[in-house]
């Protein structure tokens, strides 16, 4: 019997690599799932001089942003949720920088497919980063997120200075609509990608 009750009898694993333990003392089946320390907060920043939003994962970046290395650039108070490391069914998320002629922007994709398509359409954008974070991936007809996770959106400003916010927030996402903005991702709530919760 484990400190928190629970009395393991058996661990199984399913098609995906997710394992499970049948908790006797419980009569469940519970899925063994991430630590809090595999997780990490993406943080939402705002450069009101350029209208552009960033979202930044690793310290090195947060604390650029931060301290004021990076002129501008203020914390909304939003955060994402996602891991810093790889582990069974997560998909790493590929960072692309927009020079300042196409927008002096980002773009994160966790879809390994649209990252190579804007690696071949857009050979001007820099790859920054393969892996620059680790999330799920919704479902490509339905855009449903897997089990334990949450809806990511994603909304493109649809002007000459390209710039795209990430967000959890329906109610962010509809304003983003509302001001001209093109929600990008899968099924019909446009969902780019699946945090942690």
């Amino acid at each position: 019997m484990l400190a928190n009750g629970s009395s393991i009898t058996v661990f199984g694993e399913d098609e995906a690599g997710e394992l499970y333990f049948a908790d006797y003392g419980a009569g469940q089946i519970r899925k063994l799932v991430a630590e809090i320390a595999d997780r990490v907060e993406a943080v939402e920043y705002y450069n009101a001089s350029l209208d552009h939003y960033f979202f930044a994962a690793t310290p090195a970046d947060i604390n650029a942003l931060d301290s004021g290395a990076l002129r501008g650039w203020q914390r909304t108070g939003e955060v994402i949720p996602v891991y810093a490391a790889a582990r069974n069914g997560l998909a790493p998320v590929c960072r692309f920088y927009l020079p300042p002629a196409q927008g002096d922007s980002h773009f994160f994709s966790a879809s390994a497919t649209e990252c190579a398509d804007v690696a071949r359409k857009f050979p001007a954008l820099i790859e920054e980063s393969v892996a620059a974070m680790y999330v799920f991936l919704p479902d490509p007809v339905s855009g449903a997120c897997p089990p334990d996770s949450r809806p990511v959106y994603r909304v493109w400003n649809a002007r000459a200075d390209s710039n795209h916010r990430y967000t959890t927030s329906v109610t962010l996402r509809d304003q983003g609509v509302a001001a001209g903005g093109v929600a990008e991702g899968y099924g019909p709530g446009a969902v780019a990608m699946c945090s942690a919760i």
